[in-house]
């Protein structure tokens, strides 16, 4: 499932027009109850400590309700989630098999994505931020807008990483070692 920005601002708006049928029709804040849900929710699972939420394959590589480190070895077009929590995605042992580009995808919503690359190889990131803060090991840094930055190795060789990394309500950095 793609989690762009349009994704979650679409939700949001159904949401708060459903609530607001429902409270004009029935009297009844559906908002505030779904609110209150969610909230009961993710206390029960901070409380447990366990993630039954989004238990499948693709989880694997994502955080959802979690904080995680991992050592990421990317395959071209796949995708990654963030979804309140924290993320250290560790891409600086990144080896190019078929001298291709590598395009992935880290959706960060109301979490906190950390991004190492190495200074060596060739990585291009571009990131949406949405309410949000993504900040770039030359100093950038953007809060509403786009912002994309290269390592200076990127352009010498065909093969190549290019992240796109949109963050909604959350924090991306991305730090050079």
């Amino acid at each position: 499932m793609k989690m762009a920005p349009g994704f979650f601002a679409g939700i949001l708006l159904i949401l708060i027009g459903l609530s607001a049928i429902f409270h004009i029709l029935f009297n009844v804040n559906l908002f505030g109850i779904l609110f209150s849900f969610f909230l009961i929710v993710a206390g029960i699972y901070m409380v447990t400590g366990r993630s039954w939420f989004f238990r499948n394959n693709k989880a694997s590589h994502s955080a959802f309700f979690e904080e995680r480190s991992i050592v990421l070895q990317p395959r071209d077009h796949e995708e990654f989630n963030v979804l309140f929590g924290r993320m250290i995605y560790d891409l600086r042992g990144i080896r190019f098999e078929d001298n291709e580009p590598v395009r992935i995808k880290i959706n960060t919503v109301f979490g906190n994505t950390i991004l190492l690359v190495s200074k060596d190889s060739p990585v291009k990131i571009k990131s949406d931020a949405v309410f949000a803060g993504a900040s770039m090991p030359d100093g950038n840094s953007v809060a509403f807008g786009s912002i994309q930055y290269k390592t200076e190795s990127f352009g010498a060789v065909l093969s190549h990483l290019i992240i796109d990394a949109p963050v909604v309500f959350g924090a991306l950095q991305v730090k050079e070692i």
